[in-house]
């Protein structure tokens, strides 16, 4: 009875939610700036991974092999940090556990235990998803022809077949689900062949091949795509604003405008959300910015958080801008709502139109996810279940009593708890 409680809580079927995505601009970092190495080593920062529990986020220097950590939990008194380890340029980071991923347009590379990083060429449309594997985790890509592969913490890098074969251990019910997807799209025998990478409802593949098999594509790049949890995509294209005078005092471009777009996209193709004036936050990228008259030397990266939340920063010479844009679109995230908690702003006001609508397991589901978010160890049954197949979840063995939570993730368990009692 109780894990078909948890089934109910997890598969549910509400309506989208249509909110207004709003772009904060959560720091300025004085003490980090764009810096462009001259020789092959890229520029400075590079790559963006975003611990959101404690909100700090590692940026990467290929020049001295050193992540930069920055907790911006207080935004006016940000903390850095800094650790040495080798890792090639890359756009985007991915942490599984205690090793570090890297992602760009020409493959991927890892360390694990601390090794030489590894590389994997083929795998240029980054990332798919990860699971969890015996104590450690797989991740899973697609190489340029749209094969699926692997290749778990232990270094075993896996065969399509293999890769595919492990979904179905992992986890029967979502595979058949997988399986009635493929045969929807009229992959069914490629899938069942491992010719294809299809999980929950989401087909996984290079830009060109989803395009074509969805019959459209809500994306804005070829190449490089992020996803959350539920197989949404996600792509930014960072631009400036191009009216520049060059060395010579010539205006050049003049009349042209470029912005910098963010969208995401469900698993049909269809466009969830496209912002495209993202440049009028920024003071580094946009019109009414530092850089009017000049040509701004900067460099950027994103990241999407496992529940959707997007963070992101530009880095001019001066100082680096940080920004959040909050997961608002689409189906609820119980994930990305935990670490969102409450907030007496517009996504307060999402919050208090969600809420109402869950039904009393999906609060309980909520609820406990946001100390699931801290590790605490779940004694029923169903909870452990679920949350021990969660990519982003450890049992650190704690209690709720244990666990302090910040004021905003606190407001939304007595909000919760209070629609329980009713």
């Amino acid at each position: 009875m109780k894990k078909r409680l948890l089934l109910t809580a997890i598969i549910f079927s509400m309506s989208l939610f249509c909110f207004a995505q709003e772009v904060e601009k959560i720091a300025v970092l004085k003490d980090i700036n764009h810096i462009e190495y001259k020789a092959a080593q890229g520029s400075f920062p590079t790559g963006l991974y975003m611990d959101e529990i404690t909100m700090t986020m590692a940026m990467f220097d290929p020049h001295d092999s050193e992540f930069y950590y920055v907790n911006i939990s207080n935004s006016s008194n940000p903390t850095i940090k800094k650790e040495s380890k080798s890792i090639p340029y890359y756009p985007c980071i991915y942490k599984v556990g205690n090793d570090f991923w890297g992602a760009s347009y020409y493959g991927l590379t890892y360390i694990i235990n601390n090794s030489k990083y590894n590389y994997i060429e083929d795998a240029c449309s980054g990332i798919s998803f990860i699971l969890k594997k015996d104590n450690g985790y797989i991740v899973y890509f697609v190489d340029k022809q749209g094969l699926p592969g692997a290749v778990d913490t232990e270094g075993k890098i896996y065969t399509n077949k293999e890769a595919i074969a492990y979904l179905k251990q992992y986890d029967s019910e979502k595979y058949a689900e997988s399986l009635l997807r493929a045969e929807e799209l009229g992959l069914k025998n490629a899938f069942e062949n491992a010719e294809v990478l299809v999980w929950g409802k989401r087909y996984y593949s290079t830009f060109d091949k989803m395009e074509k098999v969805l019959g459209k594509s809500g994306l804005i790049l070829y190449g490089l795509i992020q996803y959350d949890m539920q197989g949404n995509a996600y792509q930014i294209e960072f631009d400036w604003w191009g009216n520049y005078k060059n060395d010579w005092g010539k205006l050049c471009d003049e009349g042209t405008e470029d912005n910098s777009d963010f969208v995401c996209e469900d698993v049909k193709g269809n466009r969830i959300v496209l912002l495209s004036n993202l440049n009028s936050y920024s003071k580094i990228l946009g019109r009414n910015g530092d850089y009017q008259e000049t040509r701004p030397e900067y460099s950027t990266s994103y990241y999407v958080g496992f529940g959707g939340n997007i963070y992101y920063y530009i880095a001019g010479k001066a100082y680096t801008e940080f920004f959040r844009i909050r997961r608002t679109w689409g189906e609820p995230d119980f994930y990305a709502m935990a670490i969102n908690g409450y907030t007496d702003d517009n996504y307060g006001k999402y919050v208090d139109e969600v809420l109402p609508t869950l039904s009393k397991a999906e609060l309980r589901l909520l609820r406990n996810t946001i100390f699931a978010i801290y590790g605490v160890h779940f004694k029923n049954k169903d909870l452990s279940a679920h949350f021990n197949k969660q990519v982003w979840y450890t049992d650190a063995g704690k209690t709720s009593g244990e666990v302090p939570l910040p004021a905003h993730r606190q407001k939304l368990v007595e909000m919760i708890q209070k629609l329980e009692k009713h």
